[in-house]
């Protein structure tokens, strides 16, 4: 084999290395420009947005929303951001993680979907002033870890990483969650399963608690009892919130029309799907599109 084969060979291997050990670069994202908490490329990442200096009114999960300095902003998957006014000193520094990433190795599985629910009624996450330096430290270790291609523990290390970013979040969390964990092993087993069929999507086809009881092989009375135990909220209400930010997010593609999104998520009529956003959203698909969108509207 002459030189120029062996140093091509060898250009091969290191580039293969390369690619082995940076894999992880696409399941995250920093900024410190909160706009880019919008964009599309976004969709399928958990973002969350530590509030360093300033302050801002957005609409998120149908709802309006403050942030201060010290608060966290933790926006789910697929979740959809509208900034309605920052003040002029608002700086933020912006974690995007992947979904798929996050899911594949949750410290406290249980925690983490009771915690994501909790965070879909209220994504505001206030903190004090040490906590935040501390979240910010372990988010400067992370991006840190995660140009070490080389390190030999460098998947490991980059993980507990962000595992000590979630047990921290958890933990400041937990202080105003309103999640029950008390509820019998049995009941949160239940609730778990139920949660996952939402999780999957069958929401977009399925939005009466009696087929989700059946599916579960429990009456709809019990479904309802061990939601409400495990998350004061019924089972109708997690259909309905699920629901209602696939909605929105779908909305915001502006490729797609309303009667398409309907058809989409089932409803029989334009019509109803058009009562059903604006008894959530506050508008109709048609308004919301124009007043939060700046859309025009498309049938």
């Amino acid at each position: 084999m002459d030189k120029d084969n062996i140093k091509q060979v060898g250009s091969n291997e290191e580039q293969k290395e390369k690619t082995r050990w940076s894999d992880e670069s696409a399941s995250f994202h920093f900024t410190t420009d909160p706009d880019e908490a919008k964009s599309r490329d976004y969709r399928n990442f958990c973002i969350h947005i530590f509030c360093t200096r300033g302050s801002a009114h957005f609409r998120a999960l149908g709802k309006e929303w403050d942030i201060v300095a010290n608060n966290c902003l933790v926006l789910l998957s697929n979740g959809t951001l509208e900034w309605l006014q920052k003040s002029d000193d608002f700086e933020i520094v912006g974690v995007f993680i992947s979904n798929k990433y996050l899911t594949s190795d949750t410290p406290d599985t249980n925690y983490f979907t009771l915690g994501a629910l909790s965070v879909m009624d209220d994504p505001v996450m206030p903190m004090t002033g040490d906590e935040m330096s501390l979240c910010l430290a372990v988010v400067d270790a992370i991006k840190a870890r995660l140009v070490q291609h080389t390190h030999l523990f460098y998947h490991g290390e980059l993980r507990r990483c962000v595992e000590t970013l979630m047990l921290d979040l958890f933990n400041i969390h937990s202080r105003s969650v309103s999640i029950r964990q008390t509820a019998g092993n049995q009941g949160m087993r239940l609730f778990r399963a139920f949660i996952s069929m939402l999780e999957s999507g069958t929401y977009k086809q399925e939005r009466e608690v009696n087929w989700y009881a059946n599916k579960l092989g429990i009456s709809p009375k019990y479904l309802s009892e061990v939601c409400h135990d495990c998350s004061n909220h019924g089972a109708s209400h997690w259909i309905n919130r699920f629901t209602t930010e696939e909605i929105a997010r779908l909305l915001h593609n502006p490729t797609m029309s309303i009667n398409s999104i309907a058809s989409l998520m089932n409803f029989n009529t334009t019509s109803y799907f058009s009562h059903y956003v604006k008894a959530r959203l506050g508008m109709t698909p048609k308004d919301y599109r124009l007043t939060v969108l700046g859309m025009k509207h498309k049938e």
